[in-house]
């Protein structure tokens, strides 16, 4: 598994460890112990793990220790102590590896805006958003912002479509002096952003991280790469998506109202 997690994903990840690494290090009450400290500990093992019970859990639901299985520890001993720790212990780690085992494609979120967006003519660009997605969480970082700039791009088009013929206005209020693109598809992205931009689709903060991204998108040329000293780095891998989704949310709502 990748080090780079789904961002709603990785918190959840986190607390879960947390929970588990706490279940594996309790001992169990015994004679001349601090009573007061172990139950303070199981207390803290059932927060982290009410936590997880409250968020979203992976599909299939993976289950959860329950409160009472948890509380039972403060007063368990030997054996049964034993049997109940491992329980728990179990379903944690079961927790955790549903979590790695997620399918890596676009959030649904993503995956229904731009079923939206081209009302269901959507199978590329949905490929491109999905391919973003696998190379995130393979460690491919410029993999996924190249990726992510294609579908905004793909999105952006899809969004020109879309609208039809008033984009040719629009383009001509934007560039004067040039004739529009004879489809939505010879659009460029610096195009269908500011014309799009122009027409109120989209608002003037996710058109500048749009076009942060298409900077970004650059890297795949070993000299651009070079003259900035550095690769893609994980958080704007991270921000790639994200811009991706910020995007892809606001087109599908507005145009949802044409």
């Amino acid at each position: 598994m990748s080090s780079i997690l789904d961002p709603r994903i990785a918190p959840l990840h986190e607390a879960a460890a947390r929970a588990l690494d706490m279940a594996v290090a309790l001992q169990p009450p015994g004679f001349g112990r601090d009573r007061a400290g172990h139950a303070a500990r199981v207390k803290q093992l059932e927060r982290e793990i009410a936590g997880l019970r409250r968020a979203r859990r992976p599909s299939p639901r993976p289950p959860l220790p329950a409160a009472r299985d948890v509380a039972q520890l403060k007063d368990l001993s030997g054996r049964h102590f034993a049997r109940k720790r491992e329980q728990i212990a179990g379903l944690l780690q079961a927790y955790i590896e549903a979590l790695n085992s997620q399918p890596r494609q676009a959030p649904a979120v993503v995956r229904d805006g731009i079923a939206r967006i081209t009302r269901g003519k959507d199978t590329p660009l949905l490929n491109d958003a999905d391919e973003a997605w696998r190379s995130f969480h393979a460690g491919g970082r410029k993999a996924a912002v190249v990726m992510a700039g294609a579908t905004l791009e793909g999105v952006l088009q899809a969004a020109v479509a879309r609208l039809g013929k008033p984009v040719e206005a629009a383009f001509r209020a934007v560039y004067p002096q040039r004739k529009a693109p004879a489809d939505a598809d010879s659009y460029r992205f610096e195009e269908a952003l500011s014309v799009l931009r122009h027409m109120g689709v989209l608002t003037s903060a996710v058109s500048h991280v749009a076009r942060g991204i298409k900077e970004l998108r650059n890297f795949v040329h070993p000299a651009v790469q070079k003259r900035q000293r550095g690769g893609v780095s994980d958080a704007q891998a991270l921000l790639a998506l994200q811009a991706v989704a910020a995007l892809v949310e606001e087109l599908a709502g507005r145009l949802d109202l044409d």
